[in-house]
Formats: C-alpha cells, structure tokens, sequence
C-alpha cells in the first residue's frame, strides 16, 4: 500500500502534471486549427511528425540520462526550455515552416522526461498499485486534454492564437516548480562492477521479455491505424461532416471525456496483476473498434460518441500497458526500458502519420480509416491470444518465485 503522504505528493503532482497537459494540447490544437488551410494535410503530417520523430531518435540517449542521473536533475532544466520553445510560437510573423522546429525542440527536451518521471513514479508504488497510480495520472493529464479544445476554440475565437500558446508556456514552468517543491525523485542509478550504463539496454531487455515484446507489437500496429485518425480527425468533421470549429473541438474534448471516466475507475480500483493483461487487450479491442466505425460516421453527433468510448479504451490502455511495463522492468533500467518501448512503439506512429497524409490526399478520409481499421482489427485478432499467453506465463512464473522458500539467514559470527 502507498502511504498518506506519498499519495498526497501524487495528488498534487498530478495537478501540475494536468495543467501541463492543458498547455500543451492547446498548443497542439492551436497550431493545427491555425496552419490546416496553408499546409494542408501533408503539412498537418509535418507537424506531428515533428512532435514524434525526436522520441525515436532520441530514445536510446533520454533513458540513458533517466537512470543514470537523479529525477530532478533530468526533468527540471528540460521542462524550463519545453516553456521556452513553445512560448515562441507567439511570436507574431512567424512563418508556418517555424511551428515543426517549434515543436520538434519541445518534443526533444520531453523525451528524456517521460521515462524519468515513469521511473520515479514506480519507487513509491508496487506492482499492483501501479495502474491505480497511472490511472491518476490519466485523469488529470485527461482533465487538461479535455479542458483544451474548447479553450482553444473560445481563446482562438475571440483573442486570436497568441494566447494559447504562452499558456503553454507558463504550465511548463509551473510544472517544473512543482516538481522541485513537492518532492519525488529516484536517485541515479550507477553501473555496478565497472560494468558500463548501456543506452540500448532498455530495448534487449523489451524485445527479450514475451510480455512486453507482444504488448509492443500489438500496441505498435494499433497507432498505425489511430495515426490516420490523428491527421484525418480535423479533415473528418470540418470538412466531411461539415462540423463548425467548436464542435471539433467538442469531439476532442469528449475523449478526454472518455479518458477521464476511464482514468478514475482504474484509479479508484484496486485490480490484481493476474487480469491486467486481459484488461489491456479489452482496453485494444474497444479503440481498434473505434478506428472502423469513425469512418462509418454520417453526423457529427456519431463522432462525439465514438470519440468518449474511444477515451474509455485509451484509459485502460495507458493505465495497464505502461503498469505492466514498469513492473516487468528492473529497477536499474526502468528509465531506458521506458524509453525503448515509447519509441519502438512512436515508430508505428510516425510511419502511419507520415503515410496518412499523402493516403488522404489521395484516397479522401474515410476509405483510408476504413482500411486502416479493419487491419488493426485483424492483427488484434491474430496476436491478442499471444499478449494473454505471456501474461499468463508471467504470472505464474511470479507466483513460483513468492512460493519458493527463503533460504536461511546465516548467525552472525560473535
């Protein structure tokens, strides 16, 4: 069990983790809602490639610098210049070329901060709380995400897109002074026996384990398909459903929506480790789903619905997968096991965001999310019996382990 005093500290780093997230959704919606028209879908593409390809190629080095040095030490300085970064996308004149380096420095500075936060998260918590931790955490990022959209939509309606972004801006900084006063943070881990700190560690250890490598390729196929969504969303129901801004902005606010229902039930029960993966797969099974019927969608009412039931499987998900994940990973490497399984699964991402433009262009939306869907459909078919496998052979290599007798303590000699 986490003690009083603990959860209070993820209480409250859960506040500024929220705001955070506020910050930077806004600066996500903004962007996109100001730059669709001159660059189009490819351009939409660029941007948010820009916010991924820096996870990937920077993942061996950011899990390096997370175990290898303290949580503060890692986090706090990055976290000042994400604020910098995002802050100078107000600036006015800025050309549209300007907003992906914008972004790509963000996501940079961001990538060594996740696996380190991740880490720190699980020297407080055991196993079994973990997704109970996570599912905090997914609230209040989900409370930000929700909050965004329709900031942005009254923000951007009425002041222009100056605003949204130096908020950005300020909830880096306010989570960087956050962390410093509240406290939480994992030592660096130092090699043992001369033994070298390895950046690739992190990706044997995933790619060995049968657990986290099935968990890896299945959650990698499904971004595949939920990248379409990810360009396409905006082209769908502006252009297709012929939804106003605010209601976009609506359709994004209810997965949050759907996050945040999903976040506080994980939150609030305690679930042994024995169905987390039959949860995760469930959690897959609902947003592989979603993908199809998005593009079956005839009224932007549809997309709303579809939008909050899809938040309900993106909850579990973020709350089982990154639990069993940390759980499974040993205290020296957590950091670089984290980072590993981020970028191998942004990999997915990137690919499926960079293909998704010129798909689209080509093909129009819907028969490219159609597709998209019904072959994330088929391999969750196909590798959900191998994620339950390990999960099972997982858990009765732990309840092994917890059988076998300890061995005696030697006396002490007088």
């Amino acid at each position: 069990m986490i003690e009083k005093t603990q959860w209070a500290k993820l209480y409250a780093l859960s506040v500024f983790g929220g705001l955070s997230w506020l910050g930077s959704a806004l600066t996500t919606f903004t962007v996109i809602l100001r730059d669709k028209d001159a660059i189009g879908a490819g351009g939409v593409s660029v941007l948010l490639l820009a916010m991924a390809v820096p996870t990937i190629v920077l993942s061996p080095l950011a899990g390096y610098l997370a175990d290898r040095y303290s949580t503060r030490t890692v986090v706090i300085p990055l976290l000042v210049v994400m604020g910098f970064s995002s802050g100078s996308l107000a600036i006015p004149g800025m050309p549209t070329w300007y907003a992906p380096i914008a972004l790509a420095i963000t996501a940079a500075c961001g990538t060594p901060v996740g696996p380190a936060f991740q880490a720190a998260l699980a020297t407080i918590a055991k196993p079994e709380d973990l997704p109970r931790v996570q599912g905090l955490m997914q609230t209040s990022a989900s409370l930000g995400t929700l909050a965004a959209p329709g900031l942005g939509g009254i923000l951007t309606e009425t002041t222009g897109y100056f605003w949204p972004f130096i908020i950005d801006m300020s909830t880096f900084w306010l989570m960087a002074i956050g962390f410093a006063l509240i406290g939480i943070n994992r030592p660096g881990q130092k090699p043992e026996n001369g033994e070298k700190l390895s950046a690739l560690e992190g990706i044997r250890f995933a790619m060995n384990d049968k657990l986290i490598r099935a968990i890896i390729i299945l959650l990698t196929v499904l971004v595949l398909a939920l990248g379409v969504i990810n360009v396409g969303e905006v082209f769908l129901v502006i252009d297709e459903l012929g939804a106003s801004k605010l209601i976009y902005g609506f359709v994004a606010m209810l997965f949050a929506a759907g996050s945040i229902t999903g976040a506080l039930v994980t939150a609030a029960i305690k679930v042994e480790s024995k169905y987390h993966a039959r949860l995760l797969v469930i959690a897959i099974g609902v947003l592989t789903s979603t993908v199809i019927a998005f593009s079956l969608t005839t009224h932007w009412w549809q997309a709303l619905v579809l939008s909050f039931v899809a938040g309900l499987g993106n909850a579990g998900l973020n709350a089982y997968a990154i639990g069993i994940v940390i759980s499974k990973a040993p205290e020296a490497a957590r950091g670089r096991v984290m980072a590993a399984v981020g970028a191998i699964i942004t990999t997915g991402s990137v690919t499926s965001t960079a293909a998704a433009g010129a798909l689209i262009t080509a093909f129009e939306v819907r028969p490219v999310l159609l597709v998209g869907g019904i072959l994330a459909s088929i391999v969750f078919v196909l590798l959900s019996p191998a994620v339950l496998r390990a999960g099972r052979e997982h858990r009765l290599a732990r309840s092994t382990e917890s059988d076998q007798p300890t061995a005696p303590q030697k006396e002490p000699q007088r």
